[in-house]
């Protein structure tokens, strides 16, 4: 029994740019949290918030990239 669906090829490259595309997120969001706080000594963004960042990110990048493949294909 598979609980997911196997990807295809095209798939798991539209996964590997949004995993890349979330990780810089998350690294962007980390650093500006930091340099904030090296300057004011309070964060600007909750822990939560920079981990959800990278995360949804990732995610949303790729259902960007297999919607706009789909919606190529279909044409």
């Amino acid at each position: 029994m598979k609980l997911f669906k196997s990807m295809n090829e095209r798939e798991s490259l539209h996964w590997k740019k949004g995993a890349f595309f979330g990780f810089y997120t998350y690294l962007l969001i980390s650093a500006v949290n930091y340099f904030y706080y090296l300057a004011t000594e309070n964060v600007l963004f909750s822990p939560t918030f920079v981990f959800w960042s990278g995360l949804l990110g990732a995610f949303v990048f790729e259902l960007i990239f297999n919607l706009k493949y789909k919606y190529r294909s279909d044409n």
